[in-house]
């Protein structure tokens, strides 16, 4: 096999994975916060956010997340797809030193309105 076939068969493939990737995080939609379901939320240290749960809908297949620090407000948008994605659902941990000032951790659906609070710290007695 010639070099130039070589390198123009390795640009093609480059090009085509480039290319999915970016229509697969374009049909990654926000998911509604009635699709999702939360079994554990820890802030640890400040510095860390773990997120485990799964989607109550089976069609539904995680594709990330979004996320925005408001004031001392955490919003956590989750992103699915029909096609795809990792099903079973997902556990993952966000690292940021700004979740010290959270006080509250948000499920953020698609719609302003559908926002759910996941987490808030425990007071100290």
């Amino acid at each position: 096999m010639k070099k130039s076939t070589f390198f123009g068969l390795i640009a093609s493939v480059l090009v085509f994975a480039i290319f999915s990737f970016g229509i697969y995080t374009l049909i990654a939609k926000i998911t509604d916060t009635s699709a999702i379901q939360i079994d554990e939320v820890e802030v640890i240290d400040g510095q860390t956010l773990h997120i485990k749960g799964d989607f109550t809908n089976s069609n539904k297949k995680y594709a990330g997340y979004t996320f925005d620090i408001i004031e001392d407000k955490f919003y956590l948008k989750m992103k699915t797809v029909q096609l795809g994605g990792k099903s079973g659902g997902f556990d993952f941990e966000i690292k940021d030193s700004n979740l010290a000032n959270v006080k509250a951790v948000y499920l953020q659906g698609a719609k302003r309105e559908d926002r759910v609070l996941l987490w808030k710290p425990k007071k100290e007695e």
